[in-house]
């Protein structure tokens, strides 16, 4: 393992193994995409959570 992935990188690197292990070292291609489609919406709800939250500020600068 990578040294510079740190404790949380490893951590997704043993559940992948784990999952992969339950289901006889083959990953199929809907397992794939549904955690594509998880990550992305992760990515998707910070990012939107992070405009929001720049918006709110710039307006309470403005009010003032």
């Amino acid at each position: 393992m990578d040294k510079r992935s740190g404790p949380s990188g490893r951590l997704w690197l043993e559940v992948l193994y784990r999952l992969l292990d339950a289901n006889g070292g083959k990953m199929n291609g809907k397992f794939l995409l549904a955690v594509v489609v998880v990550a992305l919406l992760v990515v998707a709800g910070f990012v939107a959570f992070r405009l929001i939250l720049v918006d709110m500020i710039l307006s309470l600068r403005d009010s003032h």
